[in-house]
């Protein structure tokens, strides 16, 4: 079975069209037939059903699909891994982060560490918490820093901090420094509440509808957006502190004292697999380091 086979598998089964995926590879149409029925000639079966230009994955294609992208992502991880080893005998180290985490000193933290173990060769990918274990089982990243624990068992969990929802608006709303329960009523007429971006800040939002009828929500899945959105001036959110620290320091918003109900907080993991030993340089140094604000 030869590579060029199961990339133009993988392509055809994602485009579900042989011209298309021709396009992105960059070769003829009739070499896309040719290599997929060379690849079927050798697993001894159909992976395709075809109904003239349009294809569709049999049940057997649909298996071979998962088999196929697991050798390419190892191939390819493998050819990386062993070009670093030839030329610089580097070890790599993929780092996920959630998008919440961009803004906190771990990028920093992860900046110290390549420079005091220069034997590693540092990636990282900022990837949504909802799909960081994917990215952990299927060997795209080695640790991931993110919110709340991993669902699954072969995965650990540390927690290696929290921090409390604080409540920000516009910082060209006139107030004074004092939050009381009719100030919190005027900015709920003013400004919609962003939503949607935690599983703790939709419960706020739930537990405010009672409170307050005439709250308005808009549904925006990322914190970062929901940041720059308060900024400017379009709404107000409840965020984890240690995302808003450095924007309050630097007056990008403003920061209310909410004391109508006590607010959550958010706890932060590094997940990864305990047997991966390589990593263990770089979650001492997290330990040891990590501002928890």
């Amino acid at each position: 079975m030869e590579l060029k086979w199961v990339k133009t598998f993988i392509t055809a089964a994602e485009t579900e069209n042989f011209r298309i995926a021709a396009e992105q590879l960059f070769i003829s149409q009739p070499s896309i037939t040719v290599h997929i029925q060379q690849l079927e000639d050798f697993l001894g079966v159909q992976l395709f059903k075809r109904n003239h230009t349009q294809i569709q994955l049999t049940k057997e294609g649909k298996q071979f699909y998962k088999s196929a992208t697991t050798i390419i992502n190892m191939v390819d991880e493998s050819k990386r891994e062993i070009r670093l080893f030839a030329t610089q005998s580097k070890i790599l180290l993929t780092v996920a982060l959630s998008p919440l985490l961009v803004e906190t000193n771990l990028p920093n933290l992860i900046y110290q560490f390549s420079t005091d173990f220069p034997q590693y060769e540092i990636e990282i990918i900022v990837e949504d918490s909802k799909y960081i274990d994917d990215v952990l089982l299927s060997d795209k990243s080695h640790l991931a820093i993110c919110i709340d624990k991993s669902n699954h068992a072969t995965i650990h969990s540390e927690k290696i901090g929290s921090s409390t929802l604080q409540l920000i608006y516009p910082l060209n709303h006139s107030d004074d420094e004092t939050v009381t329960y009719n100030q919190f009523q005027e900015l709920t007429k003013k400004y919609p509440l962003f939503t949607g971006h935690l599983e703790e800040a939709i419960q706020i939002g739930t537990l405010l509808d009672s409170q307050f009828p005439t709250l308005r929500k808009m549904k925006i899945t990322q914190s970062h957006i929901i940041k720059r959105f308060v900024k400017d001036g379009l709404g107000m959110a409840f965020l984890p502190k240690f995302i808003i620290y450095n924007g309050l320091k630097e007056k990008e918003f403003k920061s209310l004292h909410f004391d109508l109900f006590l607010l959550p907080t958010v706890d932060l993991y590094m997940r990864y697999d305990k047997e991966n030993e390589k990593i263990h340089p770089l979650l001492q140094l997290i330990r040891n380091n990590f501002i928890n604000i």
